[in-house]
């Protein structure tokens, strides 16, 4: 095949967009592209340049200062958010968003997220104090209708403050550990600690700690949940993420794309 400019849209049946987003519909000849590909006209060894050129800014870390985290969390997205409640000795109740947070592991079902440390005398934040005290925690997908309770829950709060009532997220008994969940969230996750990795900087200071935590318990609505597929339906679950900033991202179009080593089916 020559070399050509790849087409604006996507292959036809592989997208699940907007209509103002989708491809038109093409003719049924022999010439309609295979549906396999994303852009119509590639096929393999073809090149897939970068449309803004070549050229490239490199920065060194240890030259950023603070604004490296700007940069990172920029660069990084989407991130999905990980809604965390967790609850201390004492049943003092937390609720927090984290999005330094990802699925690590499936068997055991494992994740992940990163509690940045504070300023100050207390170093460790609320939920990661917790989560030290009781070893365990709940995770909830944030979803795009009750974005704002989540987002309210982030809030600079003291040390006892129950978000859940400041925000007004529904607080609701677990199963099988102590930490309460969120009502409105479609997927809960019941976790129990698996272990920390604390992050240090070059003069040994730790800056972060991972929390890594095993999922024993999922609780998903049955709205969004397929039994068919054993899975979640995304477009009715309607994921938010985190950009940089202060920008929030959501789901707003997907595409189906098998890889080159599995049969269709």
């Amino acid at each position: 095949l020559p070399d050509a400019p790849l087409e604006k849209f996507p292959a036809r049946g592989s997208e699940h967009l907007p209509s103002w987003l989708s491809d038109p519909v093409l003719p049924n000849t022999a010439q309609t592209p295979a549906t396999d590909v994303y852009h119509r006209d590639w096929r393999p060894t073809m090149k897939q340049p970068c449309p803004y050129g070549t050229k490239v800014v490199t920065l060194d870390p240890t030259d950023l200062g603070r604004s490296i985290y700007k940069l990172l969390i920029s660069c990084i997205v989407p991130r999905p958010i990980a809604l965390v409640s967790s609850i201390s000795s004492t049943g003092s109740v937390n609720l927090a968003p984290y999005s330094y947070f990802g699925a690590m592991n499936h068997s055991p079902a494992t994740i992940c997220f990163s509690p940045c440390r504070n300023r100050g005398e207390h170093p460790d934040k609320d939920t990661l104090r917790n989560i030290k005290e009781t070893k365990e925690f709940v995770v909830h997908i944030m979803s795009k209708w009750f974005v704002d309770v989540a987002n309210h829950t982030c809030g600079n709060f003291l040390y006892g403050d129950n978000e859940f009532k400041i925000a007004g997220a529904t607080q609701i008994p677990s199963v099988k550990v102590k930490a309460p969940r969120v009502q409105e969230a479609a997927i809960q996750l019941e976790c129990k600690l698996s272990g920390f990795h604390e992050i240090k900087d070059t003069d040994g200071v730790t800056k972060a700690t991972m929390v890594i935590g095993e999922i024993i318990l999922f609780h998903i609505n049955e709205g969004v949940y397929d039994e068919d597929s054993m899975s979640v339906n995304a477009s009715k679950l309607m994921p938010i993420s985190r950009m940089g900033g202060n920008t929030y991202g959501q789901t707003c179009g997907m595409f189906d794309l098998p890889r080159p080593d599995r049969n269709k089916k």
